[in-house]
Parts: structure tokens; sequence; C-alpha cells
């Protein structure tokens, strides 16, 4: 049984997108979405995503090359980075569009447990979340469909300073991310 003792829900997953999506994505995932629905953990920082509408949106900003290509929306976070489920790895990986780069996560079971018990390290470590509790301090915390993005783009020149970012609509900022710094292979 997965836990996750501060999640948030947002809305229940459709059965339709439970069976969409079983076989397709771990186990684990299919558990949370009928334990705990669609919503977010992690201090708010992770959250739980429609697999089919990021596929539908923002499909073509994966940048997945490598393996399979499969690659599987499943997860933002609260700084704008998408998490996929890459099943010829098997494992999680972090499209991180504000640094331009990427990060394993290892399997979707690790990545929750280490989540889970190393908390804050974990995230800092893993995602560099560092901004994030400091940016909720300062901006207030996100609606679901948003996350804290710079204005302007590191790699347009902004500082990675709390006073840069900004709330803004998730998908949206990953397709903005994309249109001006490209998709980010893996």
């Amino acid at each position: 049984m997965v836990e996750i003792a501060d999640f948030v829900p947002h809305a229940p997953v459709p059965a339709e997108i439970v069976e969409e999506f079983r076989g397709r994505v771990p186990d684990e995932l299919i558990e949370i979405w009928e334990t705990y629905g669609y919503g977010t953990f992690a201090e708010g920082f992770l959250r739980i995503i429609d697999p089919k509408l990021y596929e539908a949106e923002v499909g073509d900003c994966i940048g997945k090359t490598q393996g399979d290509g499969i690659a599987i929306p499943i997860m933002v976070t609260g700084l704008g980075d998408l998490i996929t489920w890459e099943p010829s790895r098997p494992g999680v990986t972090a499209i991180m569009y504000r640094l331009g780069d990427t990060q394993g996560l290892g399997t979707l079971k690790t990545f929750l447990t280490l989540t889970r018990v190393g908390g804050a390290a974990h995230l800092s470590r893993t995602l560099r979340w560092d901004l994030f509790p400091e940016a909720v301090a300062a901006h207030g915390e996100l609606p679901y469909d948003q996350s804290f993005i710079f204005v302007p783009l590191l790699s347009l020149g902004g500082a990675e300073k709390v006073e840069n970012l900004h709330k803004r609509e998730t998908i949206p900022a990953i397709q903005v991310a994309v249109d001006l710094q490209g998709v980010i292979g893996h």
C-alpha cells in the first residue's frame, strides 16, 4: 500500500483513465489514483496529474528520444518540472525545464519512499526544490494547476531568486519554455 500522509486531493481520477493506463504505468500509480485521486503532496511541491491531458497538451514537449520513446506524464512539480514514467528504463524521470536538464528518479516506488522518508533533503538533492518553500512563504500556496516559474526564464538571463518566481498555469508554462529553449532530449 502506497501511503502519502500529506496528500491534498484535487479530484478523483475517472475510471476510464485508470483503465486506459492500467498496464502502461506502474501498479503503484494505479493504487494512488484509486486511493487518493489527483492532488498534491510533499508540502504541495508534487502533483499527481491527468496523463491524458498532459500527453495531449505537452506531449511534443517531452523530448523522449532514447529507449522505446515512451514517456507518460504522471506528475509535475511546483517549479514547472514534468515527471514522466518511462517503461523502457523502467523508472521516473524529471524534465526540469527551468534548468534545461533531466534527472532520473528511480522506480516510482523508490521515488515515493525516498520522498516520504527523506522529505526536503531528498527533494533538494533530486529536484533542486530549495526555492519552493521560500516562494510559498513569499507568494502564497499554489493552486493545483499552477507552478512557480522564473520570469524571465533562467535560460534567458533570469536570476535564480525567489522574487523572480511567479505563479503561472503549468501547461502553458511548459509550452512557453519549450518554445523559447527547445525540447530537452533524453
